[in-house]
């Protein structure tokens, strides 16, 4: 299971540049004095390397925290900042990036993919290194903001910025405008819900574009204090090192690391131990961080695309649905709060590897079946090379549990009082799609998901992978128009 990612060359292509952190800080919203507060946590960890360069793209408002102490100053526009040891010096995007200089007033877009793309080019060109992890900082992932199917800007997104109308990173949009020069060897999510399968699936290793080999993300929500980064940075330094401290994810001693040499997957198993030790010091039982191996995602989808397949062939849509309950009575692991509805409207979305386990024991299911299910927990072991979940979580198992899937109250019907209508979850949820889905509702980004989209069944009437079955199950109609969701099954 504990494999390492290999990556380009041996030898190193940049002398003393070895590992570059960007960090994309969207702090134009409610989370800006928590992102500030991350940041001082990188300037007191960080050990001045010549091996490390941490990086930060951070944007302000003037809405909520007037902090001057951080930054050398209070201001609501962004700006770019190389960390060091206990400081930090302002620093210009250069030719990728040119809005910013060191006295621009310059207000990005955060929820921009172009954004992005020009800081990430800024510090390839710039701070260029043999590896290079990109830590995205903001909310993620709530899939809806209230029950109104009129909500338009309410898919599994990434990095709200409040100054320009609330845009956000849209998981398809991200695929759309960044390229392979982009792809990264680790994508840390340092925000909600974003450690689901279909994320995951967006940005594997050979999908053509934008790409990560290791992913480290939670599946529920996760605290404002988001990771543990004086921690982190500690423990990246010249020579490595042990500590007397128990590392419960690598095991034995905590290993400190040095960046000419740290992997792919340390630098993912060090975020999770981290995360725990500093859930576990705040006595916080409802904390959850996961390093999955991207080269092992596909071969997760297929295995989760046959077992849909064979769901549908044998009607097995009631024996689901007995599984996953209606909020407050499900068995399953999952991560929304059950006693709260707007939860299980938002982010109805459920552990993978734990579904499987349910299903592979079930005597409702068929043995095909369960063999398949069994086959997707084989899989989802190899794809989680690292995870950690606090007690809140019954039935989390380390190096397993860890991912969420997509699994609503389909048929299950809402009121909408501002339109004077009425719709099915389904319909509420036309975001999970493999279409455009602007085509619905103008500015309703953003579709595109390539896990819906790949395996699909190019006969009509006929299903291929997950999304196909859920659209079968829970759309009344598969009409050439698609339906509550546009797309035809």
């Amino acid at each position: 299971n504990v494999q390492e990612v290999k990556v380009g060359k041996a030898t190193a292509k940049y002398p003393n540049k070895k590992l570059t952190v960007m960090v994309y800080s969207d702090a134009d919203n409610n989370l800006e004095q928590s992102l500030l507060e991350d940041i001082q946590e990188m300037k007191l960890g960080y050990i001045d390397d010549l091996d490390l360069n941490v990086i930060v793209l951070v944007d302000r408002t003037a809405d909520y925290s007037d902090d001057a102490t951080i930054l050398g100053e209070d201001f609501s526009d962004a700006r770019m900042y190389k960390i060091k040891n206990h400081k930090v010096v302002r620093i210009e995007g250069g030719k990728d990036f040119p809005e910013i200089t060191k006295t621009s007033k310059y207000e990005a877009n955060m929820g921009d993919a172009q954004t992005l793309k020009k800081f990430i080019d800024s510090c390839k060109a710039n701070y260029p290194a043999d590896k290079y992890e990109l830590i995205m900082s903001n909310h993620g992932g709530g899939v809806r903001d209230d029950k109104s199917v009129q909500e338009a800007k309410n898919p599994k997104a990434v990095c709200w910025d409040d100054t320009n109308d609330e845009d956000c990173l849209y998981t398809g949009e991200i695929s759309d405008v960044l390229t392979n020069e982009e792809s990264v060897n680790v994508l840390a999510y340092d925000a909600c819900l974003m450690g689901a399968a279909e994320v995951a699936y967006q940005y594997r290793p050979g999908n053509g574009g934008f790409q990560a080999n290791v992913m480290v993300a939670s599946a529920p929500v996760v605290w404002g204090e988001g990771f543990k980064y004086d921690s982190i940075f500690k423990r990246l330094k010249a020579g490595g090192g042990s500590t007397s401290q128990t590392d419960l994810t690598l095991k034995g001693k905590e290993q400190n690391f040095d960046p000419s040499t740290v992997t792919e997957l340390q630098l993912g198993a060090l975020m999770v131990e981290e995360q725990r030790d500093a859930a576990e010091s705040a006595r916080a039982n409802d904390q959850v961080l996961s390093c999955f191996d991207l080269s092992k995602i596909e071969i997760v989808k297929n295995s989760v695309d046959k077992m849909a397949t064979r769901l549908w062939e044998e009607n097995k849509k009631a024996d689901i649905e007995r599984l996953r309950g209606t909020g407050k009575n499900t068995t399953l692991l999952h991560y929304f709060d059950e006693n709260d509805k707007r939860e299980w409207l938002s982010y109805p979305y459920f552990d993978l590897y734990d579904l499987c386990r349910k299903i592979s024991t079930d005597s409702a299911f068929s043995s095909p079946i369960k063999k398949l299910a069994t086959t997707v927990m084989r899989n989802v072991d190899d794809l989680v090379v690292y995870s950690y979940g606090g007690k809140a979580f019954k039935g989390f198992t380390e190096g397993k549990t860890g991912l969420s899937i997509f699994l609503p109250d389909g048929n299950k019907m809402y009121r909408d009082i501002t339109a004077n209508a009425s719709y099915s979850e389904w319909k509420g949820q036309r975001w999970y799609n493999s279409i455009d889905t602007t085509i619905l509702q103008p500015d309703y980004l953003y579709g595109k998901l390539s896990w819906c989209k790949d395996g699909q069944n190019s006969k009509t009437n006929n299903i291929g992978n997950w999304f196909e079955l859920l659209d079968c199950w829970f759309d009344s109609s598969n009409g050439a128009n698609g339906g509550d969701n546009g797309y035809q099954w």
